[in-house]
């Protein structure tokens, strides 16, 4: 199982590292202070909140994903949010069949990019959806927004889209590759990797679970 350690050594100021995983640390400093390690190093503006800079170090420990693939569960961000509301407000096109929903999702994976950039159709999604990578989970709409809007940068972000499916009326399958450029001091760039995307729909119609491997 992946363990991820992460010490608060003052306001700002915090090292995380994963101790099967050898020297790579990341310390966040500051803008005034340097940072140190034996690895990837990233600096966290001051007016930056702690979780926001908690997630620029788990995207810097991120960069070589492969000790985390298959060994153990996920990291699961939902508690960065756990005091903040999980609903999103958005009304909801219930009833809507499978390859209208696909569609939809055509739309927000080809223009929006959105699991880059968190630009997807809310009213497709319920609140509760709970999204799965193989280093990441999250539960909740809302919450796996905003953790997009942290990553990645649109500009320098690219996605492509090879192949949406609909599985037996209740799943929609979607294959695609993509890359992008972390929002991260040093512009750390994301090599392209391929993904495959299983979504489950409710008898509403809504996606309630998303599962990217």
């Amino acid at each position: 199982r992946l363990t991820l350690m992460v010490s608060f050594l003052a306001e700002g100021v915090f090292e995380a590292w994963v101790p099967a995983d050898g020297p790579r640390r990341v310390r966040c400093l500051p803008p005034t202070g340097r940072s140190t390690g034996t690895g990837n190093e990233a600096a966290v503006a001051s007016g930056h909140s702690r979780r926001t800079g908690f997630i620029a170090a788990i995207a810097c420990l991120s960069l070589h994903p492969e000790p985390c693939a298959g060994q153990g569960k996920p990291f699961e961000w939902t508690s960065l949010w756990s005091s903040e509301t999980s609903t999103s407000g958005d009304f909801k096109r219930s009833g809507l069949d499978a390859k209208t929903v696909a569609e939809l999702l055509r739309s927000d994976l080809v223009k929006g990019k959105y699991i880059l950039t968190g630009a997807l159709t809310p009213e497709i999604f319920d609140d509760s959806c709970r999204f799965v990578d193989p280093n990441n989970a999250v539960d909740g709409l809302a919450a796996y927004r905003r953790a997009l809007a942290l990553l990645f940068d649109p500009a320098e972000s690219s996605l492509e889209l090879r192949r949406l499916v609909v599985i037996d009326g209740s799943k929609v399958e979607a294959d695609y590759v993509a890359s992008g450029t972390l929002k991260l001091p040093w512009r750390p760039r994301i090599l392209p990797w391929e993904g495959h995307i299983v979504y489950t729909l409710n008898n509403d119609g809504l996606v309630v679970l998303q599962e990217d491997t």
